[in-house]
């Protein structure tokens, strides 16, 4: 078998996993394990593109070029907003529609390859974003609330791979720079927090102070064996792979966390499930 299975696999499950982390620390406030997450991802970073010598020429092409630094730059933050409004997310329990989100983000993908590069649909992938579309929309009539939550984490996670595709820096060494382009903001909310005496870093107890810390490398790897997956399969088998990643997050809001899930919840998840297999049959088809 393709060790790139187990490779890919091994990153899925890391990030399907991620909420049973976080909420170890729900009670420290999102805007400050955020801070931590990305200030502990760059030593992890730098060992990664040091070990590299070609990550270590993306990076210095990428610092080079003001066409990627922009492109760069405005990725850096959609994905902070992105890890910011999960981290909220599973501090609040709504790990369940945070996991819709993920879902959602192939069909989303799809639709912004429409808009963006004027790509076109068979019946089934439009069958499958419409049915999806209904269980969304079933969801927001039975819920009288909009999942905000769920679209905004699927919006962004599908328009930060919209960005990443714009450009030549593959993920591990971009991902790095977009972390130093911020690390200026993020040094000085961290001190901010700090020197106002609202900071939980080094002011609660050990294992909140190792949590935070560690909270990095957890971010880190997972993209690491991700990265190396992607080089050994098709980029089809990878898009299929990755429902293990909303499946887990959705589990473990269920049962880990004993999160509430009602029929009118199903029947909206449903909707989206069904879309999911429709759009799968489709591109093993093609």
């Amino acid at each position: 078998m393709n060790k790139g299975y187990a490779v890919i696999v091994t990153g899925y499950i890391g990030w399907g996993l991620f909420p049973l982390y976080w909420a170890l620390l729900a009670q420290v406030p999102a805007i400050e394990v955020l801070l931590h997450r990305m200030l502990w991802s760059v030593p992890v970073l730098l060992l990664l593109v040091l070990l590299s010598q070609r990550r270590r020429a993306q990076v210095g092409n990428a610092l080079k070029s003001w066409h990627e630094l922009r492109w760069l730059t405005l990725s850096s933050l959609v994905i902070c907003f992105n890890w910011g409004i999960y981290i909220w997310a599973v501090a609040n329990q709504q790990v369940i529609e945070a996991s819709m989100g993920y879902f959602l983000t192939p069909l989303l993908n799809v639709i912004a390859g429409v808009i963006v590069f004027g790509e076109r649909l068979d019946r089934l992938k439009i069958g499958a974003i419409l049915i999806a579309a209904a269980g969304v929309a079933y969801y927001i009539s039975t819920t009288a609330t909009i999942p905000w939550v769920g679209l905004a984490i699927g919006v962004s996670f599908a328009a930060y791979g919209l960005l990443r595709k714009q450009m030549k820096t593959n993920a591990v060494p971009g991902l790095l720079v977009e972390i130093l382009l911020l690390l200026p903001f993020t040094l000085a909310l961290a001190l901010w927090l700090h020197a106002h005496h609202e900071a939980t870093f080094l002011n609660r107890d050990l294992n909140t102070d190792l949590l935070l810390i560690f909270g990095g490398p957890i971010t880190v790897i997972p993209l690491a064996f991700f990265t190396a997956g992607t080089r050994m399969l098709p980029m089809t088998t990878v898009g299929i792979l990755f429902y293990i990643t909303p499946s887990l997050q959705f589990f473990s809001g269920l049962i880990l966390l004993g999160e509430r899930f009602n029929l009118d919840k199903l029947v909206g998840f449903t909707g989206i499930w069904i879309g999911l297999v429709i759009f799968t049959y489709s591109l093993l088809k093609r």
